[in-house]
C-alpha cells in the first residue's frame, strides 16, 4: 500500500475517533447540567452518591479498549509501509574510494571494478533484472555517495559503516551514476554504470566476469 494511503486513512480513523470521545465528552457534561438543572427545580440537592464503581469500571474500560485499538492500527499502518525485505538474488558489497568504485559480489569471489579517471573504464555494477538486490555500502578514505538518479536512489558510504539498501530494477538496460558527495579532487569523474541483464546472463556473469 502505498505509504500516503495506509497513513491518511490512519489520520482519518483517528480524527474520527477524538472527535466521536470529544462529542462523548461534552453530551455527558451537557446531560449532568441538565440534570442538575432538573433536580434543583425540584427541590432536590445535588447527588449524594459516594461510589460510582460501576461507571468507572466502564470508563476505565472504554479507555483501555480505544487505546489497544489505537495502538494496534499504528502498528499495521506500519508494517504495510514497511514490510520485511524479500530475500536477495545477490548481495553485493560497493566500496568508494577517492575516486572509483569496487563492487563485490558476497558468496563469490568475484570483483569489479575499473578506472574512473583518464581512459575512463568504468565499473560496472551488474544485477539481475526484476530480482531484489542487497547493496552494502562503505567507504575506504572520506565520504562518498551512491547517486542513481533514473531510479530515484541515494545512498551514502562512510569510512568505517557499512549502510544497507535492497534495489530491484525492473527493466534491462545500462544507466550512468555517479558520487553525490563532495569528495575531493576528481569528485567530477567518479562515474559507474549500472546494468541489468536477465537473471540468467547475470549467474553466468558471476562465474565468467564476462556478459
Amino acid at each position: 500500500m502505498p505509504f500516503q494511503s495506509a497513513f491518511s486513512q490512519l489520520f482519518t480513523q483517528d480524527v474520527i475517533i477524538a472527535w466521536a470521545v470529544f462529542g462523548l465528552v461534552l453530551f455527558g457534561i451537557a446531560g449532568a447540567m441538565v440534570y442538575s438543572r432538573y433536580r434543583r427545580k425540584k427541590g432536590q440537592g445535588p447527588s449524594q452518591a459516594v461510589d460510582a464503581n460501576r461507571t468507572e469500571i466502564g470508563y476505565a474500560a472504554a479507555l483501555v479498549c480505544i487505546v489497544v485499538f489505537l495502538v494496534y492500527s499504528s502498528f499495521t499502518a506500519n508494517a504495510k509501509d514497511y514490510p520485511d525485505p524479500p530475500k536477495p538474488a545477490a548481495q553485493v558489497t560497493v566500496t568508494g574510494f577517492q575516486w572509483c568504485w569496487r563492487f563485490h559480489y558476497q558468496g563469490t569471489s568475484f570483483t569489479a571494478t575499473g578506472q574512473c579517471q583518464g581512459l575512463r573504464s568504468l565499473p560496472v555494477l551488474v544485477v539481475p533484472v526484476g530480482e531484489p538486490v542487497r547493496l552494502s555500502l562503505t567507504s575506504t578514505d572520506v565520504i562518498h555517495a551512491v547517486w542513481m538518479p533514473q531510479w530515484k536512489f541515494k545512498l551514502y558510504a562512510y569510512p568505517g559503516e557499512v549502510n544497507t539498501a535492497t534495489l530491484t530494477i525492473p527493466r534491462a538496460g545500462k544507466w550512468m551514476n555517479r558520487c553525490a558527495q563532495l569528495c575531493g579532487l576528481y569528485h567530477y569523474e567518479m562515474d559507474f554504470w549500472l546494468q541489468a541483464v536477465p537473471p540468467a546472463a547475470f549467474r553466468s556473469y558471476l562465474r565468467t566476469g564476462r556478459l
